[in-house]
């Protein structure tokens, strides 16, 4: 198991709150915006709900020809205004807050200064963006992460509307978020997250809404080819077998699908 129930819930209920308090469309981004393309298909399959996430991944479209002004009043920094109001402390590009493992309860740094590591679980919020605004760092003290397949989200259109948390919120096209778990995979540097990322593309390969003959196409057209063979090439066997016992599916079966893209 990846994640115990309680980060799973407790992400679940934050990522309500936070789009609660937002009068903007979110777009929604990472192990979330996966589980929203293929939990429905996923359960009829198999009879299971998929992989939740514990962090939370937001997409924001920043325009270079913003003014600091204009960059000061955009989504992207009232987000992150809101998220700091609701107890989130700011740490590098992410911003986090402390929850007890066991009750899901918010820690102030005070009580988790008194908790040992194993009882505490550190919920992760990561702004990101489609470009780097020349500004962003004056105005923030930080970089944010980027991610320039955003752009095809915002502007391009490539997304999907559904109605989370009684929000409309955007989600990636499932060829774009697969396009942005191929790019994420080989840089992992924490296991559990490349296990994660291996599922995650089994999951919209075999899961999502489009046919995998489509999904291909689309996602030749967004990343070369080559690039997404190198990829799902450097996945271990022993990889491939972490991420098969964590969907509860038999390794040559996530095998066979991830060799329908390389």
């Amino acid at each position: 198991m990846l994640y115990q129930p309680t980060e799973t819930k407790t992400s679940q209920e934050q990522m309500h709150a936070i789009f609660s308090q937002l009068k903007i469309q979110t777009c929604l981004l990472g192990g979330w915006a996966v589980y929203y393309l293929v939990n429905q298909n996923y359960q009829k399959t198999t009879g299971r709900t998929y992989i939740g996430s514990r962090d939370i991944d937001l997409g924001f479209h920043i325009n270079l020809d913003w003014t600091k002004e204009q960059l000061k009043n955009s989504e992207f920094t009232t987000t992150i205004k809101v998220v700091e109001s609701m107890g989130f402390r700011s740490v590098s590009f992410r911003l986090v807050k402390d929850f007890d493992m066991d009750t899901g309860k918010e820690l102030t740094p005070d009580q988790s200064a008194k908790l040992p590591l194993y009882q505490i679980f550190q919920l992760y919020i990561d702004p990101i963006v489609d470009c780097i605004h020349p500004e962003i760092k004056n105005l923030l003290g930080f970089v944010p992460i980027d991610e320039p397949l955003l752009s095809r989200v915002f502007q391009e259109k490539m997304h999907k509307t559904q109605m989370l948390f009684g929000k409309n919120i955007l989600i990636p096209e499932p060829h774009v978020m697969l396009a942005m778990k191929i790019n994420s995979a080989p840089r992992r540097d924490k296991e559990h997250k490349l296990i994660k990322d291996i599922a995650d593309i089994y999951a919209l390969l075999w899961h999502s809404d489009t046919k995998l003959s489509q999904l291909k196409e689309q996602l030749f057209t967004i990343t070369p080819k080559e690039k997404v063979r190198k990829a799902v090439e450097k996945f271990s066997d022993e990889d491939i077998s972490k991420a098969s016992a964590t969907l509860g599916i038999d390794n040559q079966e996530t095998s066979r699908v991830l060799k329908e893209i390389t």
